[in-house]
């Protein structure tokens, strides 16, 4: 019981924090996207690995995580990401070394 007592406080620190910024940002009027990073760790499921460097609003975030044992044993996190008003992200970068990332993690683990 004490892993899923660590899952569970993990999850709604996680739930709190992607709140707060979904609430900041919009007080502040600013356009983001928030990345989903996998932990890409050997114990990674296919469908957290498939979302890690991909860009979705606050709320997809939040309901993805509400969706079946998405949030059971999640080591995922996300970051906030500026975006153009037509959804282009403003830090380029950062999306390509989450594509890097990815892409060594599915040749060591194929």
């Amino acid at each position: 019981m004490p892993d899923q007592n660590r899952d569970d406080d993990l999850h709604i620190k996680r739930i709190k924090r992607l709140q707060t910024e979904i609430a900041d940002s919009r007080r502040m009027g600013l356009a983001v996207r928030f990345m989903h990073m996998s932990a890409l760790s050997p114990s990674s499921r296919p469908s957290h690995v498939a979302r890690h460097g991909k860009l979705f609003t606050g709320e997809e975030m939040l309901e993805w995580w509400a969706t079946s044992d998405n949030s059971k044993g999640c080591r995922c996190s996300f970051a906030m990401v500026p975006v153009t008003a037509n959804g282009r992200t403003l830090v380029p970068g950062l999306l390509t070394r989450a594509k890097a990332m990815l892409k060594k993690y599915k040749q060591q683990h194929p």
